[in-house]
């Protein structure tokens, strides 16, 4: 759809769509929709303008339709038109509304600090920045040992109380500190507050996944190299903790869960650092296991189509479930443009496949996609 501009002319209003290389959700770019259901009598010809015989609900729909898409891979603009930085992010639904948060890696920051970034949305395609909800310094006794190659990546929040989020980041130095911190906040859009940094189950713990089941449980997903595998470990109740669940002996990083139809799908990317590759999945009755052997989830010459799993969004709408592969697409040369990659799974019966991404639209309230 790429360089097509179409209009579509309502008496008295004007449904206009124009794409260009930014996606759908950025006001001044790539798919910008205009609904003007009022018109001055005299820019109309008509002498009473609140008369919009095609100002319809199919007209709208057309509005919302394009308003929705999703186009993976392309520059996605927040609602002030300015690209998304939230990079190796996590999704946490509350309410109405869905989270993202992730790793702000905008130019000109100082380079000294980590930042993370915070969005809002009611339909998993038009993102609102909240803020930068935490601004972290390196600890000193990471500068003391390490010097100053520090990194903050992958942030995830989950709920443990009504009035308490707390944010898990993988915190580390030159790659060998490989701990977690943990943030606390009463707000989910933050200010979050670094609170205490530690290796879960004393083991080293470098990418971090986020997973909360369908009761509500929270837990952690962290690669751990020594042991040439990863964790999967509940939270505490207070989360400032966690409790082992299950080992899975793959050495697989960028660990994302699904629970869907009463069976659990686990995803990772093997160790490559930035550079793709072949993602696998592997399912099981319980997060316990066992797990089965671990499977492409897409043609492997693809390199799951240049990107990396972050997250699995599970969508329980009215007339569907939809699970959504959330990948990163890492530029590491110039991590601020790095792209997202977002696209509805073919799910069932054991089985999960990443289609060619292409662009797609979802209703949040049905599940439904398109």
């Amino acid at each position: 759809m790429k360089g097509l501009v179409f209009s579509v002319l309502v008496v008295a209003g004007i449904v206009h769509a124009q794409s260009g290389n930014a996606p759908a959700g950025s006001k001044g770019g790539a798919e910008t929709v205009r609904l003007n259901s009022k018109v001055s009598a005299e820019g109309s010809g008509q002498g009473n303008p609140s008369k919009n015989p095609l100002d319809t609900p199919e007209a709208r729909k057309l509005a919302e339709a394009v308003l929705k898409k999703i186009e993976p891979g392309t520059v996605w603009n927040d609602e002030n038109g300015r690209p998304i930085q939230a990079h190796g992010g996590g999704i946490l639904k509350q309410g109405a509304f869905w989270y993202w948060f992730g790793e702000d890696r905008t130019q000109g920051l100082d380079k000294n600090k980590r930042y993370v970034s915070c969005y809002k949305s009611k339909d998993l395609t038009h993102w609102e920045v909240k803020n930068r909800v935490i601004e972290l310094s390196e600890p000193e006794e990471y500068r003391k040992q390490f010097g100053e190659n520090w990194q903050a990546e992958r942030p995830k929040v989950f709920k443990v109380s009504p009035r308490k989020f707390v944010m898990y980041i993988h915190l580390d130095a030159a790659y060998k500190a490989a701990e977690v911190g943990v943030a606390v906040s009463e707000n989910i859009e933050g200010p979050f507050r670094l609170v205490k940094r530690f290796r879960p189950l004393g083991k080293e713990s470098r990418d971090i996944g986020q997973f909360v089941d369908d009761d509500g449980r929270n837990y952690l997903i962290f690669e751990s190299r020594p042991t040439g595998g990863f964790y999967i470990a509940q939270l505490n109740d207070d989360g400032m903790d966690v409790t082992e669940t299950a080992f899975v002996h793959a050495p697989l990083e960028g660990g994302a869960i699904a629970n869907y139809e009463g069976l659990y799908y686990v995803l990772g990317s093997h160790m490559t650092g930035w550079k793709p590759n072949p993602n696998v999945y592997a399912t099981a009755k319980s997060l316990k296991g066992p797990w089965s052997e671990f499977k492409d989830i897409a043609p492997p010459e693809t390199n799951t189509y240049g990107t990396q799993s972050s997250m699995l969004i599970k969508v329980k709408g009215k007339l569907k479930t939809t699970v959504i592969y959330v990948g990163d697409q890492w530029k590491p040369e110039a991590l601020w443009d790095s792209r997202y990659v977002w696209m509805p799974l073919e799910i069932g019966a054991g089985k999960m496949k990443l289609p060619q991404p292409k662009p797609w639209t979802i209703n949040i309230r049905t599940g439904e996609v398109h």
